[in-house]
């Protein structure tokens, strides 16, 4: 009767996972899927999980939810207790990464993915950060604003978020390319990474004073980590934004990691190397400051 049972509550979760919960959508964090209980959800669309996938490949392992116990302990998504000195966000929310579906949970992974990546990297260093957790893109549809005020937006909450946290000291705004792969990927003892470009506004009047500290950040990856880095991009003229917020503070940083064919996993080899690169440039300033 137990085995009947346990078989029927396995089949109608089935059901119901594919009727309510497939294109459920997760915003807060990018960790282990398994503790899915300390997740928020929302309607932000900033990940996509496919709950079937997931469902079928712990049942593979062995591990199903309905004999899977959660410690209470991991219930609770414990916030960044320590004042947060670095400002991660993305002017433009919603750039995605290559799709592969062929993993654990299947996201549609974005710059807020990689974004939270940093994060977590970061975390691991001992510096702490604040991932901006609006979505630029939403606030321009709700605005009736054109795409190209996207930094517009995302200014403003990079000044509102500095007046909540005045220990913020670096703003990392993130991006990835558009162009095709054999330029955004570099293979390095035989990893794969998505390469890292630095971009430079030079409709910025201090213009001079961002460029001494992204140079600074180019040169430690081209030292430590040949090839990972396409360099900086200095950018003026009609028809693109030639600022990007940098006239706000010379810490203003406008990073392109990687392109629309990299993979997360890509990604995530970069974003260690890049988190490593922050920390090292945030011993320099932080001795100055």
């Amino acid at each position: 009767m137990k085995k009947i049972v346990s078989f029927l509550s396995i089949i109608i979760l089935i059901i119901l996972t594919y009727i309510v919960s497939y294109k459920i959508t997760l915003k807060d964090n990018y960790h282990n899927f398994l503790n899915i209980l300390t997740y928020k959800y929302n309607k932000n669309k900033d990940y996509k999980i496919d709950f079937i996938s997931l469902y079928i490949k712990n049942l593979k392992n062995k591990k199903h939810f309905l004999n899977e116990t959660i410690p209470v302990t991991n219930l609770v998504y414990q916030e960044n207790i320590k004042e947060p000195t670095i400002y991660i966000y993305s002017t433009h929310t919603n750039e995605e990464y290559n799709y592969q579906k062929n993993d654990l949970y299947n996201i549609m992974p974005t710059v807020k993915t990689a974004s939270y990546i940093l994060e977590d990297e970061l975390k691991r260093l001992g510096l702490y950060s604040l991932v901006e957790k609006e979505n630029t893109i939403d606030i321009l549809n709700n605005r009736g604003l054109e795409y190209s005020s996207s930094y517009k937006i995302s200014r403003e909450l990079l000044e509102k978020r500095q007046e909540e946290n005045p220990s913020l000291k670096l703003f990392f705004d993130i991006h990835r390319d558009s162009v095709k792969r054999s330029i955004t990927t570099v293979s390095i003892n035989n990893i794969s990474y998505a390469k890292i470009m630095f971009l430079l506004g030079l409709e910025n009047p201090n213009y001079l004073e961002n460029k001494k500290e992204i140079e600074i950040l180019n040169n430690y990856l081209n030292t430590n980590y040949p090839g990972l880095s396409r360099g900086i991009y200095e950018k003026k003229g009609v028809g693109v934004n030639g600022v990007y917020n940098q006239d706000y503070s010379k810490h203003v940083f406008l990073i392109e990691v990687g392109g629309v064919d990299n993979t997360i996993e890509e990604v995530r080899n970069s974003i260690k190397i890049l988190a490593e690169t922050i920390y090292n440039y945030y011993q320099q300033i932080d001795k100055k400051e």
